[in-house]
């Protein structure tokens, strides 16, 4: 048989692209997008030019982490984290090299260390990156009740 305008099958493979659903189309079915359509890097900022090799990759797998947009607004306030916790790596990386004691190049290590420990710590709660920061406090995690 033919493909001509009368043959109905072919006539309706035609029009099933064309035919939709009757009625309103609800607010869940109009967010729906094609996975085609996705970029994963939509909505995550790009690493500043500022940062080293080390500090992008970290800055990588921190935005890709967390859904897109969780940073947004907050770009150099994750640049801070960053360098902060690449500073900490490096800053134990040499605590372990020297000898402990009381020698002054050792304690002053120990107190960079410290304070920059903190600073990461402190950027990490308000970029809530730490699991304290998705806590509820009056839910308990273990299935005991909270202690008064």
């Amino acid at each position: 048989m033919t493909a001509t305008d009368d043959d109905v099958i072919t006539s309706w493979r035609d029009r099933v692209g064309t035919l939709r659903k009757r009625g309103r189309v609800s607010a869940a079915a109009l967010t729906v997008v094609p996975a085609g359509e996705i970029d994963v890097r939509l909505g995550r900022p790009p690493a500043s030019e500022r940062l080293s090799d080390e500090e992008r990759e970290l800055w990588e797998r921190l935005t890709f982490s967390r859904r897109p947009g969780w940073f947004s607004g907050a770009e150099s306030l994750l640049e801070s984290y960053v360098t902060a916790a690449i500073y900490c790596r490096r800053l134990e990386a040499t605590l372990r090299k020297a000898k402990p004691g009381t020698s002054d190049r050792y304690q002053r290590l120990a107190r960079l260390h410290r304070q920059s420990v903190a600073l990461a710590a402190t950027l990490a709660t308000r970029l809530r990156l730490t699991p304290s920061s998705k806590l509820d406090k009056s839910q308990p995690t273990d299935g005991d009740m909270p202690v008064a």
